[in-house]
């Protein structure tokens, strides 16, 4: 942002010659006891009678997953990533709106949880979180799902549901899982991917969290755009 810096025409007045009249009249006026008086009791009957604005309190945040989750699936790299997945699905198991369940496999819980999550707290959990054996059962327990929305939605239309939540790391089987994503009646299917991830954004979490974005808008030039400003930053002026 440039700053411009305007200067006085008239500087060589002196600071009563440069305020304007009604300045100068103002100034008189309040040399007054009277005035002042009246001033004061103007201002109080103005705060008195300003309406009160109403306190809201605060909307809550948005859920991580839908944050950071991406309809073609996010996949999350980094030291601080299995940190960030387990806040993501902590919060999505602890909190009573914008998830409905999640399903992964059992190796994948226990990537993100080791013994933490015993059989009991899983028990517990398991009207949420559906823990497969593999991926495939995973996959084949979407399907059903999509199924059973396909043949309950209206004129062609998707019942809307809150989210669910797939915790996968596919390797090989990448197009698989994004097949199955595309497959998904609706936009309320989201892809948490442990590890390489082609069809979607990839987040690169540091120890403490994600890492920041520059504060400055970045303009992501064509290679024309960016062979023009070479040009012109090596023009001769």
């Amino acid at each position: 942002m440039n700053v411009l810096t305007r200067t006085c025409p008239c500087e060589k007045r002196t600071a009563t010659e440069h305020q304007p009249h009604r300045s100068l009249v103002l100034a008189s006026n309040r040399a007054h006891p009277h005035n002042l008086a009246r001033l004061r009791t103007l201002l109080h009957r103005r705060a008195a009678n300003r309406p009160l604005v109403p306190i809201t309190p605060d909307e809550p945040a948005e859920p991580l997953a839908h944050v950071l989750g991406h309809p073609q699936g996010a996949d999350f790299i980094g030291p601080g990533a299995d940190g960030l997945l387990r806040a993501i699905l902590t919060e999505a198991l602890t909190s009573k709106i914008g998830v409905s369940w999640i399903v992964a496999t059992r190796y994948d819980v226990n990537a993100l949880w080791a013994d933490a999550l015993d059989d009991t707290l899983l028990t517990k959990l398991s009207s949420r979180l559906h823990v497969t054996e593999t991926l495939e059962d995973a996959i084949e327990r979407l399907e059903f799902k999509a199924d059973t929305i396909a043949a309950l939605s209206i004129d062609h239309r998707p019942l809307t549901n809150p989210s669910v939540l797939w915790l996968a790391s596919p390797g090989p089987d990448a197009d698989v899982v994004h097949q199955t994503l595309q497959q998904w009646p609706g936009d309320n299917l989201i892809a948490l991917i442990a590890g390489s991830w082609p069809h979607g954004p990839t987040h690169f979490i540091n120890h403490d969290g994600p890492r920041a974005l520059p504060h400055q808008p970045i303009n992501l030039p064509s290679a024309q755009e960016s062979a023009t400003q070479l040009r012109s930053s090596t023009a001769y002026p």
